[in-house]
């Protein structure tokens, strides 16, 4: 039977409870090295592989869900359920008219790049123990509700399409990856090395997916000026994290990933739309400048994007009202970027409307629900 989609936000954040590891991961085997939080100075902090270095300043990354949207809870008890128990969650998402949400995860990191570079088996059973998290305690609750995303393990191509295809037959609807893993010892993605991944994605239909701001190399993003006050300077961080999608969009376009496999999906999450028409443009310009026609690449780098790719927004009005057909409105999808602190939480209806002033209702049924429902293979 089919559900009927008023919306649907295709990236959030889950919160990964504490128990996720714990519960899911052998203590004889692994001790204290099993993600846990624990105590440092009165408050709770998140724990990984024993390391001294814990994971950001609290339990959980949830401002906007926070009485202070610019806090962050210092211990578990202070952490909203909205962000982490199902029947709450539900709750959030039906009051800001919400049908369905893709998930990237907090702890693990929004390009599941918290365990990458650790020991082979343990990065594996890490991962294992988020992806089991999301499917059993939301998808499985509620199919036709929640989407989960996997997150793979790099310690080899084998171990990486082995959990991709477990993690399919469970229920997830698409992979995240991180965009520069040739600057963390792994060949970079436009190598034959990540072809096993490519055709796996391609043959069972699942999307591949890079988060602004998230499995990036540091340098690619220059940070905030010294000295700057803290609160601009954080203000000044998701904005710069969208020259990083585009960089990562232009290598693939050049690349001759997408053109390897024509049934591949790449979608670009909390990267905004005002971007895509210039470097779409300058894209097309080059191709056509260098005559890449003649190497290997007979489609424009924008005629790839409309039939491979898609890009996801949030609070933009300019983009959506006046770029939407320069990008494609059967290539554009929305999210809100719960429960973080750029999220549109708790007034997404007043974000929705502006967003979609003046814009035809079935253009906007299209990019809320027919695009996800596309991409996610949702009934």
């Amino acid at each position: 039977m089919a559900y009927n989609y008023r919306r649907i936000d295709v990236d959030s954040h889950v919160q990964e409870k504490p128990d996720t590891w714990t519960s899911r991961m052998s203590k004889a085997k692994w001790g204290d090295r099993i993600p846990h939080l624990e105590e440092v100075d009165g408050n709770e902090q998140w724990a990984i592989d024993g390391r001294s270095t814990l994971w950001r300043n609290g339990p959980s990354l949830c401002p906007a869900v926070m009485p202070d949207r610019l806090g962050l809870p210092n211990r578990w008890e202070e952490v909203p359920e909205s962000v982490y128990d199902v029947s709450a969650r539900l709750k959030a998402m039906d009051h800001d008219g919400i049908d369905a949400q893709a998930f990237y995860p907090n702890v693990a990191g929004p390009a599941g790049d918290t365990f990458q570079g650790m020991e082979p088996e343990y990065e594996a059973e890490c991962v294992r123990a988020y992806n089991d998290y999301v499917v059993e305690e939301f998808y499985d609750v509620s199919p036709h509700r929640f989407i989960p995303l996997i997150v793979p393990p790099y310690s080899s191509i084998e171990r990486t399409v082995g959990e991709v295809d477990r993690c399919v037959k469970k229920g997830h609807k698409g992979v995240i990856l991180q965009a520069t893993p040739h600057l963390r010892g792994l060949p970079h993605q436009s190598d034959p090395y990540w072809d096993p991944l490519w055709a796996m994605a391609q043959d069972l239909q699942v999307p591949v997916h890079y988060h602004s701001g998230a499995g990036f190399a540091p340098g690619m993003r220059m940070p905030p000026l010294p000295g700057m006050e803290p609160r601009r300077a954080s203000a000044s961080v998701p904005s710069s994290t969208f020259g990083q999608m585009a960089q990562n969009f232009a290598n693939f376009l050049f690349a001759g990933v997408l053109e390897r496999f024509p049934g591949l999906t790449f979608v670009g999450a909390e990267s905004g739309l005002g971007w895509v028409p210039y470097v779409l443009e300058a894209c097309d310009h080059e191709w056509e400048s260098c005559r890449l026609y003649e190497r290997g690449l007979p489609r424009r780098p924008s005629e790839v994007f409309r039939q491979q790719c898609y890009i996801d927004f949030w609070y933009e009005q300019v983009s959506v009202q006046h770029y939407r057909h320069i990008i494609g409105v059967d290539r554009i999808m929305w999210e809100t970027d719960f429960p973080h602190v750029t999220s549109l939480w708790p007034n997404t209806e007043q974000y929705v409307a502006l967003s979609f002033e003046g814009v035809p209702e079935e253009e906007g049924h299209q990019i809320l629900v027919e695009n996800p429902k596309k991409v996610y293979k949702l009934l």
